[in-house]
């Protein structure tokens, strides 16, 4: 098969290395051959964090260039903005509707043309009009109604399983063996809700 390339975009504490790691796993179980790679990312809460897994039958790097990837997963809006131009035009984004504001524009500091920087409005609307096939999730509410706002990378998780084809199965059991056992069950809960919130 075609080698098949996902990045996964967020900032730092929403769980995007969890993440990728879930679907590196899970992609691996399921008998492809799996690169995984940490391009960019400042551990600490804010900063931007972006991965690739890459799999196929045989995947020989595990980054690719610019408008390569068939899949991008973004955990907070303007993340999917910031790596818009590594997807296919033909790609499928899958964008969480939660915003994490910067401290240039929530601290009101100015760009070179001395206006203040802003967040931008209606980001999935602005994405589509370079990638047509956008689909958005609100994990936030969907992660606080099975019990745990930190559970929102696994809903993410859940919803990008489903719109990748993926053994809904086997990334449900690598779920339950990557996050910590006292946290598996609202883990399960928060991935099956993400499964279950999108059509294919």
């Amino acid at each position: 098969m075609e080698t098949k390339t996902m990045v996964l975009a967020g900032v730092g504490g929403q769980g995007i290395m969890l993440a990728s790691r879930i679907f590196a796993e899970a992609l691996f179980r399921m008998g492809y051959d799996v690169k995984q790679a940490e391009v960019h990312g400042l551990s600490q809460r804010g900063g931007s964090v972006m991965t690739y897994v890459r799999w196929g039958d045989k995947v020989w790097s595990p980054i690719t260039g610019d408008y390569e990837a068939h899949y991008l997963v973004a955990l907070e809006e303007l993340e999917a903005l910031r790596y818009l131009h590594l997807v296919r035009p033909d790609g499928t984004v899958l964008i969480n509707t939660y915003r994490f504001v910067p401290m240039s524009v929530s601290s009101g500091l100015k760009g070179p043309d001395g206006k203040p920087y802003t967040y931008p409005e209606d980001v999935p609307e602005i994405v589509r009009r370079n990638i047509p096939n956008v689909r958005t999730i609100d994990a936030l509410k969907l992660a606080t109604e099975v019990g745990n706002a930190r559970v929102m990378n696994v809903v993410v998780v859940g919803a990008a399983s489903r719109l990748l084809g993926l053994d809904r199965e086997v990334v449900r059991s690598t779920v339950a063996d990557k996050v910590p056992r006292k946290y598996v069950d609202v883990n399960l809960r928060a991935f099956n809700r993400g499964w279950e919130s999108v059509e294919v």
